[in-house]
């Protein structure tokens, strides 16, 4: 076993796992198969929750930070058994990001691509252990709706795999949106759960059906998932809903799932970025800066690169959420102290972290601006 490893299976820092199978969900999505190579035993996670990686990525001058999804029940980590590998393993389905359709002259996505065509069976890669804080709530015991647009649905078959393992008669509904069959994963699988457990039911909706996709065998509807659509297929809206999807596509159900009188707290979503961005008439993260006013005993926050300088707002939970309510752009992932895009030269202060999950800086003039406040008077380079 690894020596940071420790009897449950959970590590510090990274740890090495090594591909031990590569399938194709779709003619986009591409799972990977992952076993720790030291043998040792997982770490367990919720149904929902990712692994963050540091990839060595040809090309690049250092490791690049991504986070994905664990895309299988939490037992196939534990006891094994996973639906594209046996034993004890981790699942990642990951898709090909290629350039944006309207900006062809950007690069294609870089760590998806890296997957696609440098990653094969044997390769090793550095992982962290699994962490987010979108994940299944099993304190509650109605209806579940697990809500996806494209690669939006791995979290959402964690959490529909993890339902049926664990023998729960809960009802839940499978509700995805994707192009069309050359994109959807995992298609039978679902269908598959939904014909052999009465608890469960599924409806596919194609954006643009190609001219191989049949409807009610690889879909049940065309166009785009609407609070109409949801209001034929569901009772009402009692129920907790998972939201995971491309922006447009979660801004859309999570204001229209509000209008319907679902309440904001039985609405979980992946969405990394500021939650007010979700709500319509929202604050947006290019707003104009306020003008900086010292507060009679607070702390200021200075943006030095942007040429900004705010006080802290304690209603914030992080200095990322200050930076983006004042119109700082700062790169960021995971939002959880994982992945380490959001890490920023510290120049002056000192700051407290607040997240316990956080992968600290190995270097002190370093800070996670997604996990921490200041204690005192800060310059950030951002």
């Amino acid at each position: 076993m690894n020596e940071t490893t420790d009897q449950t299976g959970r590590w510090q820092g990274t740890r090495t796992f090594v591909v031990e199978k590569k399938a194709a969900e779709s003619k986009t999505v591409t799972s990977f198969i992952l076993r720790p190579e030291d043998g040792g035993p997982l770490a367990a996670y919720k149904p929902g929750q990712f692994l963050g990686f540091r990839l060595d990525i040809p090309g690049q001058s250092k490791p690049v930070a991504r986070t994905y999804t664990i895309s299988d029940r939490p037992s196939s980590a534990s006891r094994g058994g996973g639906s594209q590998g046996g034993g004890a393993s981790y699942r990642l389905s990951i898709k090909r990001e290629p350039a944006p359709k309207d900006r062809p002259d950007l690069p294609a996505g870089l760590s998806s691509n890296y997957f696609h065509d440098h990653v094969e069976v044997g390769t090793a890669l550095e992982v962290m252990a699994p962490s987010g804080d979108f994940f299944l709530h099993e304190d509650r015991s109605g209806p579940v709706v697990l809500l996806s647009g494209g690669v939006g649905l791995t979290p959402m078959i964690s959490m529909l795999n993890h339902i049926v393992d664990q023998g729960s008669g809960r009802p839940v509904w499978f509700i995805h949106g994707v192009q069309n069959g050359d994109e959807h994963a995992f298609g039978a699988h679902v269908r598959g759960l939904a014909v052999a457990h009465e608890n469960v039911c599924a409806h596919i909706v194609y954006t643009e059906p190609g001219p191989g996709d049949v409807q009610g065998r690889d879909y049940d509807a065309e166009g785009f998932i609407t609070l109409p659509m949801l209001e034929s297929l569901l009772e009402g809206p009692d129920a907790d809903f998972y939201l995971c999807g491309p922006p447009p596509f979660m801004k859309a159900l999570f204001n229209a799932l509000l209008g319907w009188g679902v309440g904001e707290s039985r609405i979980y979503y992946e969405f990394f970025g500021p939650a007010s961005v979700l709500k319509e008439g929202g604050e947006e993260a290019d707003k104009p800066a306020p003008k900086a006013a010292a507060p009679a005993d607070g702390m200021m926050v200075t943006f030095q690169s942007s040429g900004v300088t705010v006080p802290w707002d304690p209603a914030k939970d992080n200095i990322l959420e200050l930076a983006e309510a004042n119109g700082v752009i700062a790169d960021f992932s995971c939002r959880s102290g994982i992945c380490h895009t959001c890490m920023c030269e510290l120049i002056e202060g000192e700051v407290e972290y607040v997240n316990d999950d956080a992968m600290l800086p190995d270097d002190d003039s370093d800070v996670l601006i997604c996990s921490s406040i200041p204690k005192t008077d800060i310059i950030i380079d951002v």
